[in-house]
């Protein structure tokens, strides 16, 4: 009995639900390290300018980002899942830019060949210090999310400041404030299609939401927020 844990800290809830004594289940929700979005956000007129030129984006039409890697299996259903949604909604004006790389590479771009060369732009393999300004940069985060813990991608857009469309999961769940921060769509291809619409057909509500989603992310899933969840978990789990 001295050997087993006095508290078990999971990030999702789906976890949560392996553990025998539940009252020992404590839930951290996912965190990032904030600043590197936080410090983007005033530039994003600098990064956005930047990316239109590169990728020979308008300016004008609403920018989609899908950020992921790209192998077998639950990532690719998720690309095609997002290919199949965005070709439902052929009236709406946007473009995608997605960056990600992988063994499903041919895949994914065999997914939207239909949209290609005008609507869709690959990045390939985005490193890390660059993603900050991408997020930036872009207008929403699509992405079906199939059988994700809770995707930190969704978390890192919301930190530079953008919606996000996810697809609906405990994990998921638990780093989107829906309707605050984004949209979550049930399982189904015709669900998330009408989350992009309703997204892109309103344009102050998606504005709204992406000037809340820094204001949560500090709040409830920063490095800050993590640290002060820790210690009240460890605190309890010293005094019973």
């Amino acid at each position: 009995p001295e050997l087993r844990a006095a508290a078990v800290i999971t990030l999702n809830p789906l976890d949560a639900k392996l553990i025998p004594d539940q009252a020992k289940v404590h839930l951290l929700k996912p965190f990032i390290d904030t600043a590197p979005f936080e410090a983007v956000r005033p530039r994003r007129e600098d990064y956005r300018a930047v990316l239109a030129s590169e990728q020979h984006l308008d300016p004008e039409l609403p920018w989609l980002l899908a950020a992921a890697m790209m192998r077998p299996g639950d990532k690719l259903k998720s690309y095609q899942i997002l290919a199949q949604a965005l070709r439902a909604i052929p009236d709406i004006p946007w473009q995608l830019v997605v960056a990600g790389d992988g063994q499903a590479y041919d895949a994914v771009v065999q997914a939207f060949t239909w949209a290609m060369p005008g609507r869709v732009r690959f990045l390939g393999l985005v490193q890390p210090e660059v993603m900050p300004a991408l997020y930036a940069a872009c207008d929403l985060l699509v992405w079906p999310a199939v059988n994700e813990a809770f995707g930190m991608a969704l978390l890192e857009a919301q930190a530079a400041g953008i919606p996000v469309v996810a697809g609906r999961s405990p994990g998921v769940e638990n780093v989107v404030a829906e309707g605050a921060t984004g949209y979550l769509a049930d399982p189904g291809l015709a669900t998330f299609a009408a989350s992009v619409r309703e997204m892109l057909s309103q344009k102050a509500s998606r504005v709204a939401m992406g000037e809340a989603a820094p204001k949560v992310i500090a709040e409830q899933h920063s490095l800050t927020a993590a640290a002060r969840r820790l210690g009240a978990i460890l605190d309890e789990a010293r005094n019973p």
